[in-house]
């Protein structure tokens, strides 16, 4: 959650456990909680509780990967119920906790630019895909946020040079923490390659 925040401008107070958070907070008042429901010593929901009889107002979200991601009509009686607001499930999908963000938050995204740009031609560097395997990795590294895996990925195809203009594409959107633009990238060339093959 560090990785995708920070880079963001969230400000960022990370807990490893229920009590750590409960003394970390003490005089603050954060804007939201992302509280996973399974950790040591204290569940989530024991820390939710005492939370609210801190006097802490602001949206909690539940993080698990034994629950779906709360709808907004689902089950708000019952999340209200339990003290928190919303849920987002594990592995997080990037575009719904960016959306759970500007929903509680009242955020509206701005992006650098709205359109994409078309894929690198011939006439200055060659691209050519690193094959269906890499792609797929990329794809799958991409669907679940994982950063530091993509980067990793990007760095072992860049010891090649002939691929090292796909490397360069990719690794412009994840320095712009654009992975909705990565994803219909990797996309289209996974496209563009069918069709011509």
């Amino acid at each position: 959650m560090r990785e995708v925040l920070i880079p963001m401008d969230f400000v960022v107070l990370t807990a490893n456990d229920g009590p750590e958070c409960l003394t970390l907070i003490e005089g603050v008042a954060p804007d939201l909680f992302l509280a996973d429901i399974s950790m040591p010593g204290m569940s989530g929901w024991e820390l939710v509780t005492k939370l609210r009889e801190a006097g802490q107002k602001a949206p909690i979200i539940m993080l698990s990967a034994n629950i779906g991601d709360g709808g907004p009509v689902a089950a708000a009686s019952q999340m209200e119920d339990l003290g928190h607001n919303d849920t987002i499930s594990k592995p997080v999908n990037i575009r719904r906790l960016a959306d759970k963000l500007a929903a509680h938050l009242g955020l509206t995204w701005v992006y650098e630019n709205d359109t994409l740009p078309p894929l690198p031609r011939a006439e200055k560097k060659p691209m050519k895909s690193p094959g269906k395997s890499h792609v797929q990795d990329l794809l799958q590294l991409g669907e679940i946020g994982y950063v530091r895996g993509i980067e990793a990925k990007l760095a072992d195809l860049a010891r090649d040079a002939e691929h090292r203009p796909f490397t360069d594409e990719l690794t412009a959107y994840v320095q712009a923490f654009d992975l909705a633009g990565y994803m219909t990238f990797l996309t289209r060339l996974e496209e563009e390659r069918t069709s011509d093959g």
